[in-house]
């Protein structure tokens, strides 16, 4: 898996963020303040190797589902097989595309929002369009009361998250390669 990301990295370093994946300690820091209760959605967007995939679905409860979203193929193809006992089950349903698109695929599935969007995504890779893009869709594809979580291994596109959510920095995980701090977000008040 690790040598399958290094070489997709390579390819698209801007859109992967990294050579290497994340590690299982940055994916439980990731979850510590979701609160997986019957009936939840979670999004999770640029899913890679699904490290924090799997720490996801062993949080799932009953009614729960996972709407994971990779537009890398290779990637995309790794995930179908680890995840296809999930996906025959319904728990989990894997897309392969952008991330801007998530609140479409969210009405084809007749779900209105999710609960939460988890995200790997690396923003400081994108151009101020890209994310614009990518900041909509969350607003639009998340509820009210939902919380998006990001991670990031600088802190140059936190200004950038805290213009377009109320944001706050609930963790840094040194074990990562490289180390990573953690986002929570919540849409902005009127």
């Amino acid at each position: 898996m690790s040598l399958l990301f290094t070489k997709e990295a390579l390819k698209k370093f801007k859109t992967q963020g990294s050579l290497f994946p994340s590690t299982r300690a940055l994916g439980k820091c990731m979850l510590k303040t979701v609160k997986m209760i019957p009936g939840v959605v979670v999004v999770e967007l640029g899913a890679g190797t699904g490290v924090f995939t799997k720490e996801i679905i062993l949080r799932l409860r009953e009614r729960s589902r996972l709407i994971v979203f990779e537009n890398n193929r290779a990637l995309a193809e790794l995930l179908r097989n680890q995840l296809k006992a999930n996906i025959d089950e319904g728990r989990v349903v894997l897309i392969e595309d952008d991330a801007v698109n998530f609140p479409l695929h969210l009405n084809r599935l007749n779900i209105p929002q999710a609960d939460y969007v988890i995200s790997g995504l690396p923003l400081g890779n994108f151009n101020k369009t890209l994310r614009q893009k990518i900041f909509s869709a969350i607003r639009t594809g998340m509820k009210d009361d939902g919380v998006y979580v990001q991670f990031q291994y600088l802190l140059a596109s936190f200004a950038h998250v805290r213009r377009e959510f109320d944001a706050k920095i609930i963790g840094f995980e040194p074990r990562n390669i490289p180390p990573a701090f953690i986002y929570e977000c919540k849409k902005k008040r009127n």
